[in-house]
C-alpha cells in the first residue's frame, strides 16, 4: 500500500485573465481561478498508481483564501483527501515559501512513499516546486517525467532531455515532477464529483505546521505585472504581385526580420 502525496495549487485561470487597456494592469477584480493542468495529470497519475498498487492519495494545497470546491474538483478524479494551508502570509508567495508550506503539510499528513507535483504552475510556471520540496525533505528528485511505472519499492521514470529520453530507476521515498505528456486526465462522472463532496478537506492552520519566519519569508519580490502592447504597423502594399512581392521583401530586411 502506498502513501501518495499529491502537490496542486489554486492558480489564476490565465484563459480568462484580462488587462486595463490604459494601464496594461491585470483586472484582479475579474481574477477566475482553478487548478492547473500538470498539477491535474499529476493527480490522475497518482490515482492510477493507487488503482494498479493500492494505497492513498492526499492532495496537498497551500496559498491565500483557497476554495474548497476547487481543490474537490481536483479530488473527483480520485483523491482521498486533502490537507490545505490556506493564509494571508502565503498570498503572492514565491517558490521557496511555497515548498516549504507544502513540505511541512507532506510530513503533517503522514510519510510519504511518492511525493507528485505538476512541474509547472499555470501562473508563475517556475519549475521549482519539486525540486525545493525534494531538497527540503532530503528526498531523490526526478523532474520533466513523462511515464512513471512502480516495482515493488522503486520507481521507473522516463523523463524528457534535450536530445532524447532518459530512464531512471529510484528507491521510494522520491519526488517526482510531471508534464502535461505524462497522461490525459479522466473527466469525471457525477458519482465521482458527488463522493468528492463528501471527503475531507483538512484546512491547517499555518502556525500549526510550525516553520521559522525565515522559511515564510519570500526571496523574490514581485514589483510590477504588465502586459505586453502589442501594435501592428498596419502598412498596405499595392501593386502587381511581382511588384507586392518585392516591397514586402524590402519591408522585412528593413525591420531586421530577415538579411
Amino acid at each position: 500500500m502506498l502513501n501518495i502525496h499529491v502537490c496542486v495549487k489554486q492558480s489564476i485561470d490565465i484563459n480568462s485573465l484580462e488587462y486595463d487597456p490604459d494601464t496594461l494592469r491585470p483586472r484582479l477584480e475579474t481574477l477566475q481561478f482553478r487548478i492547473g493542468d500538470a498539477d491535474l495529470c499529476a493527480v490522475e497519475e497518482a490515482v492510477r498508481i493507487k488503482e494498479n498498487n493500492g494505497g492513498k492519495v492526499t492532495l496537498l494545497c497551500a496559498g491565500h483564501n483557497i476554495n474548497p470546491d476547487i481543490i474537490r474538483e481536483a479530488m473527483a478524479i480520485g483523491a482521498d483527501d486533502a490537507y490545505v494551508v490556506s493564509d494571508p502570509l502565503v498570498r503572492d508567495a514565491d517558490q521557496w515559501v511555497y515548498a516549504n508550506v507544502l513540505a511541512a503539510l507532506s510530513v503533517l499528513a503522514g510519510q510519504p512513499d511518492i511525493i507528485l507535483c505538476g512541474e509547472s504552475s499555470l501562473d508563475d510556471s517556475a519549475y521549482q516546486v519539486g525540486p525545493r520540496i525534494a531538497e527540503e525533505l532530503d528526498l531523490p528528485s526526478i523532474t520533466h517525467v513523462t511515464r512513471l511505472e512502480v516495482k515493488e519499492r522503486k520507481i521507473i521514470a522516463e523523463r524528457a532531455i534535450e536530445d532524447g529520453v532518459e530512464i531512471l530507476e529510484v528507491e521510494l521515498p522520491v519526488v517526482v515532477s510531471v508534464g502535461l505528456e505524462i497522461n490525459t486526465p479522466r473527466l469525471p462522472s457525477l458519482l465521482m464529483i458527488r463522493a468528492a463532496s463528501r471527503k475531507n478537506v483538512n484546512f491547517i492552520p499555518l502556525d500549526a505546521i510550525k516553520l521559522p519566519k525565515e522559511k515564510l519569508s519570500s526571496l523574490v519580490k514581485y514589483c510590477d505585472i504588465k502586459a505586453i502592447k502589442v501594435g501592428r504597423k498596419n502598412v498596405v502594399l499595392s501593386g502587381s504581385l511581382e511588384e507586392i512581392a518585392s516591397m514586402l521583401l524590402s519591408v522585412l530586411k528593413s525591420d531586421g526580420v530577415i538579411q
